[in-house]
């Protein structure tokens, strides 16, 4: 049991639109709010009856998930079972010719330093509301056990970190990092 700092890639985001409508938060005021913590502009925006939908380009994740990540594990302090890992991983996601596939793969678990995972967040719409959203993930850091009140700010650190240092990669503007 216990909590781990996870970070990855966002690749899908789910609003239930009854929320939505109920708040009275146009698709534009949501698109608005979410930029303040992803890079929308990222995301494919889709509709059905109970949800908006924002799930990342694929041409995105095609182009630009290998090389994030390889980048990403060089500057993480490693052990040969990490790097082992990692280059198993990195060799196999550059095999990959969609973003179903990338997802299967994570979510097969093969790597542990490649993974799924799903987590719900608030969203702040209003002074006074906040909306729920479901963020579905590609997780390439998993460190453990983390035991930590008052944790927001420092892992909006780490995001802005990630997304400041990666700019030559526009994926780097769908990172986010959780404690899960």
């Amino acid at each position: 049991m216990g909590q781990y700092l996870k970070m990855g890639i966002c690749y899908r985001l789910e609003v239930d639109k009854k929320r939505l409508d109920k708040l009275e938060v146009t698709l534009e005021g949501l698109i608005n709010e979410l930029n303040k913590h992803l890079d929308i502009t990222l995301y494919e925006i889709n509709e059905t009856h109970e949800e908006v939908i924002f799930e990342i380009k694929e041409t995105v994740a095609l182009e630009q998930l290998q090389e994030f990540m390889q980048y990403q594990y060089s500057m993480y302090p490693q052990e040969q079972w990490d790097t082992d890992c990692f280059e198993s991983a990195s060799e196999m996601i550059g095999e990959l010719s969609s973003l179903k596939e990338l997802v299967e793969l994570a979510e097969e678990g093969r790597f542990p330093c490649f993974q799924s995972n799903i987590i719900t967040d608030e969203v702040k719409v209003s002074a006074w509301d906040s909306l729920r959203v479901e963020f579905s993930m590609l997780v390439f850091f998993i460190e453990g056990k983390i035991y930590m009140e008052g944790y927001g700010a420092f892992l909006k650190y780490i995001e802005n970190n990630i997304r400041e240092s990666s700019k030559k990669w526009k994926i780097a503007g769908a990172f986010k990092c959780y404690i899960d």
